[in-house]
């Protein structure tokens, strides 16, 4: 297992890395911001011998990371419970000739047979459920992949001033109210997550830390997340 302990301060747009490079069937080059944590996922991902079959949970929004994976030969497939996200995703794939294949559907009850997929991932998606929604989440993710192959999943560290998620309801769970809307935030401390993972391998495991700057206040914030390679008896 690797593990990076990163103590970073930087601007929200620090958050993310700039992939170029990535050229789609026609030649014609696409240049977009991924997650770090994603292109990480993917550069580790290279290195074993898995399935180019990938599964994102909570595939929608403006930038989908499954363009990355698409562009470079893995056949996709996404879902998501938004089907305001989910058009989202379907323009960003239409304007750049790509077919992501994300549906509507629930991480708990994944629509796929077992180990239909080498990789697995879930970015920022997760910590918004229950706990026992997360746990039957991971399971689900851990059903869908083959044998050997890797899921990368992450989730809110649980550190310091935890006002700053909410209302704590239930413990490691908070509720913040944004625009008359209440958000759950699933939190973890250091090592607890581990858990989930207890009859497989972590083989990269990083906990980033970070501040974020505002005239009135410092966010500290902070984020676990996991690679696993699937294990069976």
């Amino acid at each position: 297992m690797y593990l990076l302990d990163k103590s970073l301060s930087y601007k929200i747009e620090g958050l993310y890395e700039i992939f170029i490079n990535v050229f789609k069937s026609n030649n014609q080059m696409i240049t977009v911001n991924f997650p770090s944590e994603i292109t990480r996922f993917f550069r580790i991902i290279e290195t074993y011998p898995v399935e180019k079959t990938v599964l994102d949970c909570g595939a929608g929004g403006r930038r989908p990371p499954l363009a990355l994976f698409n562009v470079r030969g893995y056949k996709t497939t996404g879902i998501d419970i938004d089907d305001s996200r989910i058009e989202l995703a379907e323009e960003f794939a239409k304007s750049n000739n790509l077919n992501l294949n994300i549906v509507n559907a629930d991480m708990r009850e994944i629509p796929f047979e077992d180990e239909s997929f080498g990789c697995v991932f879930s970015y920022n998606t997760i910590f918004h459920m229950n706990r026992a929604d997360m746990e039957k989440a991971i399971e689900e993710m851990l059903r869908v992949l083959k044998k050997d192959g890797l899921l990368y999943v992450n989730f809110i560290w649980q550190m310091g001033d935890t006002s700053v998620y909410g209302e704590e309801r239930n413990p490691g769970e908070f509720w913040m109210s944004i625009e008359d809307e209440e958000i759950l935030h699933s939190c973890h401390k250091e090592d607890e997550a581990d858990h989930y993972f207890e009859n497989h391998e972590i083989i990269y495991k990083e906990i980033r830390k970070f501040s974020l700057k505002y005239p009135d206040m410092v966010l500290n914030n902070g984020y676990i997340g996991y690679v696993v390679r699937k294990k069976i008896d």
